[in-house]
């Protein structure tokens, strides 16, 4: 619990950096790609930058050698050298998403999961899209994905809620409504 208070001082006071300069987003995608720059070739950079084993001045050399081969905004670069100095590191993953939060809180956007039985088409999608747009009151970033287990329909994952209409939803309700006895059965009673 300790580093995720960390993690938030840390992102809240970068996402402060970032709005004054009006550069939260372009901030924002900056982490992004310095995470995955970390996560390639099986993690090395990643590794030497978190091994104990590397002195301090080696990690922040570098660092510094990666930053150069990079055009990033100067709050960034000032960001990770920060962390690097203060052997914070290692809750970069945490800091990321909660920057991403925060910063999606000032767009007045959320992010979403769409899953379906088959990919959408452009027409489908963007129903989708203005569906949830006027559910959440807010711009929905939405990540579409494929489950073929879902037979049709959809799952929509917007937060903490989730919007069920798939067939295996409706299917398992119905069985529900079954065993319960809730569904009257061609004009007569369930209770006859």
């Amino acid at each position: 619990m300790a580093d995720g208070n960390v993690s938030r001082r840390y992102a809240r006071a970068l996402v402060g950096l970032a709005e004054e300069g009006q550069v939260v987003d372009r901030i924002g995608s900056e982490l992004d790609a310095f995470a995955t720059l970390l996560d390639q070739d099986q993690g090395v950079l990643r590794n030497v930058l978190g091994n104990p084993g590397v002195t301090g001045a080696e990690r922040r050399a570098v660092l510094e050698a990666v930053l150069g081969r990079l055009n990033q905004h100067a709050h960034t670069r000032n960001f990770l050298r920060l962390l690097m100095d203060n052997g914070r590191f290692g809750l970069l993953p945490d800091i990321r998403q909660v920057y991403q939060s925060m910063a999606d809180d000032l767009a007045n956007r959320v992010r979403a999961t769409v899953q379906s039985a088959r990919p959408l088409d452009a027409t489908t999608a963007k129903r989708v899209s203005q569906s949830l747009n006027a559910a959440t009151g807010k711009q929905v970033l939405i990540d579409f994905q494929v489950d073929a287990a879902l037979i049709g329909g959809l799952v929509a994952r917007v937060g903490d809620k989730v919007f069920d209409a798939s067939v295996r939803a409706r299917l398992a309700s119905m069985q529900k409504a079954l065993t319960d006895g809730d569904i009257d059965l061609v004009g007569g009673s369930a209770e006859a």
